[in-house]
């Protein structure tokens, strides 16, 4: 009697077997369906610099909060995290001592990942009025950063 209930066991396990492997492979399916997508890296400006110097491809080094009305140019780099390749960039100066926008320039981001953008801002010809200035970039998915500086 032990020996038929047994075999009886090892016949049942053999024949529940496939059964089983079945099941924990559609349980295993449900798990990685169910797991999270890996995280894309948000977009963001990580940085922004201004100086009236840039390097030979137009990248400021270095910030700067305080020029001169004479200065010919005022450059700007911004650093984009998490960019897009053909999504817009948006660069708008404001003259903030009268509440004005001065300038706004769109550009498509040319890669994905990290990305340096260069602009920069001509001499008004009667020179930059002296006041309080601020620059923002605004990214295509609403993230946005500010830096100010002034002219004396």
């Amino acid at each position: 009697m032990r020996q038929e209930i047994y075999q009886s066991a090892i016949w049942g396990g053999r024949q529940r077997g496939p059964i089983l492997m079945t099941g924990l492979a559609v349980i295993f399916m449900v798990i990685m369906a169910a797991a999270p997508a890996p995280l894309q890296a948000a977009s963001q400006v990580a940085e922004i610099m201004v100086s009236d110097k840039a390097d030979a491809r137009g990248v400021v080094t270095q910030h700067q909060s305080k020029f001169t009305s004479s200065v010919a140019e005022i450059y700007g780099t911004a650093l984009i995290a998490g960019a897009k390749k053909g999504k817009e960039v948006t660069t708008e100066l404001f003259y903030v001592t009268q509440n004005l926008k001065v300038l706004s320039i769109t550009k498509d981001l040319p890669n994905d990942g990290e990305e340096t953008l260069t602009f920069a801002f001509p001499k008004p010809p009667k020179g930059w009025p002296a006041g309080d200035y601020k620059l923002v970039i605004s990214l295509w998915d609403g993230a946005t950063k500010a830096v100010t500086f002034q002219v004396k």
